[in-house]
């Protein structure tokens, strides 16, 4: 009889969640990027790729991904990846990228900029990664969260010369409502 009691009590014991209860839950979805993720693991299986991107750029080797509003952020999901039928020939060998940490977004009329306010998986400049041209980079921008009814708006970072291309991409567009 205690044999019975004794394996009953462990079934419970056994049959019990013991799993502790989530009191880190994201408070909005920017929060799901999780660092030490590999960034393209994390982009393909929680974020889209469209073909084609979003906005336009003069420089074909940044896309953006996807935009994503959340309480605390606007959130531009953006690649590098240099083209394999460029024929230029810089598809071999290397870059160095980073991104400019006064970077702005800015409403379409012009009048209201939001600034960066961090940045996972490209380093800040005047810090830089070397890549292989071959290379796919996958990153991620935090900025100010958009004003209720900014629904169109660019993305400056710098100002483009021989030396350096900048990540300014025109044309973004988000779903954001005024109320």
């Amino acid at each position: 009889m205690k044999a019975i009691l004794f394996l009953s009590c462990l079934l419970a014991v056994g049959c019990a969640s013991n799993r502790p209860v989530a009191s880190n839950a994201p408070v909005d979805g920017a929060e799901y990027y999780q660092l030490g993720q590999s960034a393209r693991t994390a982009s393909s299986r929680l974020y889209p790729d469209p073909h084609g991107g979003l906005g336009h750029s003069q420089d074909p080797d940044i896309r953006v991904t996807d935009i994503r509003l959340t309480a605390s952020y606007t959130v531009v999901y953006m690649t590098f990846a240099k083209d394999p039928n460029n024929r230029d020939g810089s598809y071999f060998g290397t870059s160095s990228i980073s991104f400019n940490p006064k970077a702005k977004l800015a409403s379409s009329d012009g009048r209201k900029t939001y600034a960066l306010l961090k940045a996972d998986g490209i380093p800040m400049t005047p810090d830089s990664r070397e890549i292989k041209n071959d290379d796919h980079v996958s990153f991620v921008l935090y900025f100010e969260r958009l004003d209720e009814g900014v629904e169109n708006f660019d993305l400056f970072e710098c100002q483009s010369d021989n030396q350096n291309s900048c990540f300014n991409v025109a044309g973004l567009a988000v779903e954001n409502p005024a109320r």
